[in-house]
């Protein structure tokens, strides 16, 4: 949608990560209109949701279209669909141009894996791509998107490589796609096709499989089609060679927190600060103050390990894992089962670099993503965590903090996906304009 996109279904199966998706589309929808006090005034809990689509109507019904709370499967594949269609023709929209999605990536997790002795080999959802296929065949659009991690590349299911399978499945499409680059050469060179956030400005080191395919017959219009993601790739290059935005750039301009302190919805007004990041600043644009921004409490314990991590690495030795705490303060050592798998299960975000890959697993314990300031010692808030993630700060997350880690978790970094739509929409125009 930053790209300039018009989204017009999305579709998600759990019940918060819905209920943000409508605040997202109400945002959108006032912006239009020029209302956007009115979104204002809900984030700052002056009015509620209802209130505001009560008054627009139109609004709240197009809101009800675009986003389908529903599961993928036999039952429900024809029921999504019959849901896009009606919002295909309540939005007048001509034909759909993108399909976006990332089947669920758990099964394909390196880290879960691990944790499986039968290494989710039998996890139901390797095939749920295929839902993603027929729904692709069913809309036609003229390009997709398909996401998931480099863990993929490894994954087996019933002894079959489901990366194997996926290719060759992505190849037999009716009308035909061409995936950019060719199915052969990203089965050949599999990692050459992860794309990593901290390449696109954002800043996060979060690399995932990218696929981008386009309709075939579209090469009549557009041969350049075809170079889509080696410009891609490209333009990730020449960003690198620039450097990279750090967690002091994501989150250096919020203000400290102990543990237990702050809002899990409206915070309140930023503070002045004459010495803004250009990151900060674009993080900060249109929004009237800071959200989802409330400290986990933390046990004693939890703060003291904390603690011997964070110091640990000013006074010069590196960053530490459980091995330096086994040798060095035993006494703090976690009661866990399986420290020998998950030596750095504790791990600070250094000022200095980009962050640890965000994941689900933050809505669990905060241990992997640590502050890095020791007079707060605290692990990362859920704004701090969409700020590594490139999310405005006027985007707000619905739900109990869990649920808000969850989402931030789970999502592709929207600057990564404006990066790509961009792409996309220049070789859409020149195909239609």
């Amino acid at each position: 949608m930053q790209a300039g996109f018009e989204v017009i279904a999305q579709v998600e199966m759990d019940k918060w990560a819905c209920e943000t998706l409508r605040t997202r589309q109400m945002y959108y929808g006032l912006k239009k209109t020029s209302k956007l006090n009115l979104y204002h005034k809900y984030l700052k809990e002056e009015i509620e949701k209802d209130q505001i689509l009560y008054e627009f109507k139109d609004l709240a019904e197009s809101i009800s279209c675009r986003v389908i709370q529903d599961t993928l499967g036999d039952s429900g594949k024809n029921r999504i669909l019959q849901k896009i269609k009606t919002s295909k023709k309540y939005h007048q929209a001509h034909k759909f141009h993108v399909l976006l999605g990332g089947p669920p990536c758990q099964p394909y997790s390196l880290i879960g894996r691990a944790r499986d002795p039968l290494r989710k080999e039998n996890d139901e959802r390797h095939f749920l791509y295929k839902y993603y296929l027929e729904i692709l065949e069913a809309l036609q659009p003229d390009f997709f998107v398909y996401e998931n991690v480099p863990g993929l590349f490894t994954a087996k299911a019933s002894g079959i490589k489901v990366f194997k399978k996926i290719l060759e499945d992505f190849s037999s499409l009716n009308p035909p796609y061409e995936i950019t680059p060719p199915l052969q050469e990203v089965y050949s060179n599999p990692y050459n096709y992860i794309l990593d956030s901290a390449d696109f400005f954002i800043p996060q080191s979060r690399k995932r499989l990218i696929l981008v395919g386009y309709k075939k017959s579209l090469e009549k219009e557009n041969p350049e089609i075809k170079y889509i993601f080696t410009k891609l790739q490209k333009h990730a290059l020449k960003n690198r060679k620039k450097g990279c935005f750090t967690v002091d750039d994501a989150i250096g301009d919020l203000p400290p927190l102990k543990p237990g302190e702050g809002s899990d919805r409206w915070y309140g007004h930023y503070n002045s600060c004459s010495n803004l990041k250009p990151y900060q600043i674009k993080m900060r644009q249109g929004s009237p103050g800071i959200l989802n921004y409330k400290a986990r409490t933390h046990m004693k314990s939890d703060l003291g390990r904390y603690k011997f991590f964070i110091e640990h690495h000013k006074n010069g030795n590196g960053g530490a894992t459980i091995v330096d705490l086994i040798k060095e303060r035993p006494d703090l050592l976690p009661n866990h089962k399986h420290l020998d798998k998950f030596l750095d299960r504790f791990k600070v975000q250094w000022w200095t670099r980009p962050s640890s890959t965000i994941t689900a697993h933050i809505c669990k314990d905060g241990h992997y993503y640590i502050h890095p300031d020791i007079h707060q010692c605290r692990s990362f808030t859920v704004r701090e965590a969409a700020r590594c993630q490139s999310f405005p700060d006027n985007f707000k997350f619905e739900g109990p903090r869990t649920e808000q880690f969850k989402q931030v978790g789970n999502a592709v970094p929207p600057l990564l996906a404006k990066a790509i739509a961009s792409f996309i929409l220049r070789e859409l125009r020149r195909i239609y304009e």
